[in-house]
């Protein structure tokens, strides 16, 4: 819940004040945590992308000829489970947004497979196990050793519009800001590394590709 209040408050500073509303959706059941083997499979993610297409029709059912702007953010194993979501029948967002991904099935070759509008991935850089400060330690197992193998969305034929998240300085109207990287695989942290903690490069990035600013995100490094 914290880090869906600070995409909600990002996305005041970067596109200033506005009708908006973040929902965190948990309707299915994700994989466990390890030593659960579940991530390395697509049940999960298949049961789940199910309901996700369902929420999202009944928006659009319920909005209709007044849909507002529609984001999926996915995080990890949600990634996964988001995907399969955005390619079934009558579902589109505006966009998609894909953060820490443990991988996008090889059944969805490209970005422009998924149905939005634009489709955005970020991921910090890569660190061993056990290794917590340095970077994002488990983003990379849920791709590589999953099976099959799944996709990693910020590769350049994945086609998706990537940003950073490893840190950087940013122009804003206030003058230029320092922005942490991420340093953990979690989207909120205690030491403030996650993808969505205040003050990261990815929270500002996933704050501007979602108020319809993906134009100004900082470029992946």
């Amino acid at each position: 819940m914290q880090a869906a209040q600070n995409i909600k408050d990002e996305q005041r500073t970067v596109a200033g004040k506005g009708d908006r509303a973040v929902i965190a959706w948990m309707g299915y059941d994700a994989p466990p945590a390890p030593p659960d083997l579940g991530v390395f499979n697509q049940e999960a993610a298949e049961a789940g992308a199910s309901k996700l297409a369902a929420s999202i029709r009944g928006l659009d059912a319920v909005r209709a000829g007044n849909m507002p702007r529609t984001n999926v953010l996915a995080h990890s194993y949600g990634t996964t489970t988001a995907s399969l979501g955005l390619t079934q029948a009558g579902v589109h967002v505006d966009n998609f947004v894909s953060i820490a991904s443990a991988g996008i099935p090889q059944s969805i070759p490209t970005a422009d497979e998924i149905q939005a509008d634009h489709v955005y991935a970020g991921q910090a850089r890569d660190t061993l196990v056990g290794f917590r400060g340095f970077g994002d330690q488990y983003a990379y197992i849920g791709r590589d050793f999953s099976v099959p193998y799944r996709l990693d969305p910020t590769n350049d034929s994945f086609g998706a519009e990537t940003f950073g998240a490893d840190g950087a300085v940013v122009d804003t109207p206030a003058g230029p800001q320092q922005l942490r990287g991420v340093k953990d695989h979690g989207v909120w942290t205690k030491h403030h590394e996650g993808y969505l903690d205040v003050g990261t490069e990815s929270l500002r990035n996933v704050a501007l590709a979602t108020t319809g600013n993906g134009d100004r995100v900082s470029p992946a490094r």
